[in-house]
């Protein structure tokens, strides 16, 4: 899989057409996993290679930085779900003053210039450009008259729950790690490398001490105090299991 920088120039897509979903992925959820599947199968089927555009953080965590509880997953661990899925290349975006700036028509009219598309697959409610002015109406309008295929994917529910990245967030904090894997399709992780790099930008579950698996799938314990990792051991990740051992367990 290839990943690049939206602002770089990138001569081997003007030789293909290409087909692509824009979103930042938090989690690569269920609903996000039947999307890109629908996209990696037209481009099969149509001889298109797939590819995400997507954002360095997720955007919530830019626009709704007061009270964003943080990441599912990080950008390292979104590129690895981008592969396993199936995904051909990705295009990271700096969602700085001058991106926020771009108008919707203008940023889709970017990506067929830039990189070839011809396919375009989003959910049903995805918006873009400028304050989301731009809806999937617009948006069909414009594919129409640019003869750009275009599909949009309905929401996936779990118990009459959309499922989304925030109400995966909410499952986080409160500890219901069997629903969080249901949703995600696989145990909730946490990216102890990048962590130590980088410092913290994951959410993390309720206080308390919590028995992981590592990389090796070895047992090991780790504690959150004060909403913050602690004593947390010298592995690459760790993956939580079906239970939470409790909070006020510190000692």
């Amino acid at each position: 899989m290839q990943v690049i920088n939206w602002n770089e120039s990138n001569l081997d897509f003007l030789s293909s057409q290409t087909g692509i979903s824009i979103g930042s992925f938090d989690g690569l959820h269920k609903g996000h996993r039947v999307l890109l599947n629908s996209l990696v199968q037209h481009c099969k089927k149509n001889n298109l290679k797939s590819g995400v555009v997507t954002f360095y953080r997720p955007l919530p965590s830019i626009k709704h930085s007061s009270d964003y509880a943080g990441d599912i997953s990080t950008l390292k661990q979104r590129l690895e779900l981008f592969e396993n899925v199936g995904i051909d290349f990705v295009i990271l975006v700096d969602f700085d003053n001058d991106f926020a700036q771009l108008k919707g028509i203008e940023f889709l009219s970017l990506l067929v210039k830039k990189y070839n598309m011809c396919f375009l697959a989003e959910g049903v409610d995805f918006r873009c450009g400028y304050k989301g002015a731009t809806d999937s109406t617009a948006i069909q309008f414009w594919a129409k008259q640019n003869k750009i295929d275009c599909i949009f994917v309905d929401p996936v529910y779990y118990n009459d729950e959309r499922i989304s990245s925030s109400y995966i967030r909410q499952m986080i904090q409160k500890g219901f790690f069997s629903t969080v894997c249901e949703l995600l399709e696989r145990p909730f992780e946490l990216d102890l490398e990048t962590i130590k790099q980088s410092g913290n930008t994951q959410v993390l579950p309720p206080d308390g001490k919590y028995s992981v698996k590592d990389e090796k799938n070895e047992l090991q314990r780790i504690k959150i105090q004060n909403g913050m990792l602690t004593d947390f051991p010298s592995v690459k990740k760790v993956v939580f299991l079906n239970f939470f051992l409790g909070a006020n367990l510190f000692g």
